[in-house]
């Protein structure tokens, strides 16, 4: 849905990496296009963001010598599973979803329906492969829990067919926003954000910019100093030196 940030980066690329060269994994990543048309995208918009995310994927480090690299819309069947476990699935357990009720932000009557169904082309992206594992945050353990009951739902109905993927926990660092450090990073707050394709005077002006605290002490303290400590902790999670 747009250029990614460090936040992205920390939180899932730089682990995609690492799991990719651990020699423990087939891994197989994809450019989630689908689950974009939630955001309503244009035509254009969605194309550039397409092949960006592919340089950025290149860009961190994913190889297609070593992963299975694709875009999920160029794959049918992720569209047709979809349907088919939509048809076991019941309007209640997609409700009581965490990630739904803050994204319709309480417009569930005007929220378009993909972002009610999104965790069920979620479900359908994994057991299509047979997954064994899904490397998650803490924020994703619902969808997938919803995803391992879909898989049982259809195996007691229509015999054993699908795996029950399991969480591969992931250390998801929050990267907070450089004007509100009390505030996730996001894209729609493009001065308060690192993207990946960001120039490095651009980087270097916004860190400049960026919220601090009063009083002129480096120290760690997310309570009484949070913006000198976003800082820090962004620095330490990208050098991968200790905040000490």
């Amino acid at each position: 849905t747009g250029r990614l940030h460090i936040g992205n980066y920390l939180g899932a690329l730089e682990n995609f990496v690492e799991l990719q060269n651990s020699g423990k994994y087939q891994c197989y990543f994809f450019i989630a296009d689908l689950h974009a048309l939630t955001e309503n995208p244009g035509a254009k918009e969605l194309n550039k963001n397409i092949t960006g995310l592919a340089s950025d994927f290149l860009s961190a480090g994913l190889d297609s010598k070593k992963s299975v690299i694709f875009q999920q819309s160029q794959v049918s069947a992720h569209s047709e599973l979809n349907w088919i476990l939509e048809a076991i699935t019941s309007i209640g357990e997609l409700r009581r979803m965490t990630q739904f009720k803050t994204k319709s932000d309480g417009e569930k009557e005007n929220a378009n329906v993909g972002l009610l169904t999104y965790p069920v082309l979620q479900s359908a992206d994994v057991l299509l492969y047979d997954a064994g594992f899904v490397p998650v945050g803490d924020d994703q353990l619902q969808h997938l829990e919803l995803m391992r009951t879909l898989a049982r739902k259809f195996n007691n109905k229509f015999g054993k067919t699908f795996i029950e993927p399991q969480p591969l926990l992931t250390k998801t660092p929050r990267v907070m926003s450089l004007l509100d450090p009390n505030k996730k990073m996001s894209k729609s707050q493009p001065e308060g954000c690192l993207f990946m394709d960001d120039e490095p005077e651009d980087i270097k002006r916004k860190i400049a910019r960026a919220t601090t605290d009063s009083g002129s002490e480096i120290k760690h303290d997310r309570k009484n100093k949070s913006g000198i400590s976003n800082l820090l902790e962004i620095y330490s999670s990208i050098t991968n030196e200790p905040i000490a």
